[in-house]
């Protein structure tokens, strides 16, 4: 009997394709739960971004939003500044306002009157669950 040249794969060829593309398959599928978990944290590295952004653009329409109310401390430091509460729903939103003419008798805070307009560096913190996930800073003219 003469075996003729008979063109296919075998069983064993098979299988060991089909473990070969497990394998494969299975790394793959490990990458994607990683990646939503990147993507959660970049959406949310980018709304407080926004926030902090947006806050400070509200504060140099409007300075007037440096109350006495909004205000949760004064530095003990040799540089002067004020920290006021903006929180909204979800995140804690933190302002620091500092005299930019430190060492300067008297030192002017944000809620202090002046009698010409004055240039205070305003550091924003956003927290989110405890920890500061953005910052921004910029200059507010206070009059």
């Amino acid at each position: 009997m003469t075996m003729k040249n008979e063109a296919g794969l075998t069983l064993v060829e098979i299988l060991a394709a089909l473990v070969i593309l497990g394998i494969i398959f299975v790394s793959f599928m490990t990458i994607f739960p990683k990646m939503n978990h990147f993507n959660e944290r970049t959406e949310s590295k980018l709304v407080t971004m926004n926030l902090a952004k947006q806050e400070l653009a509200e504060l140099k329409e409007s300075p007037s939003l440096l109350t006495s109310e909004r205000k949760l401390k004064n530095s003990t430091t040799a540089e002067p500044y004020e920290t006021y509460d903006f929180s909204q729903a979800d995140y804690i939103v933190e302002v620091d306002c500092y005299d930019t003419q430190p060492g300067s008798k008297p030192n002017y805070t944000c809620s202090d009157p002046a009698k010409e307009p004055r240039l205070h560096r305003m550091h924003i913190r956003v927290k989110e669950n405890g920890k500061v996930t953005s910052e921004s800073f910029g200059y507010l003219e206070i009059r």
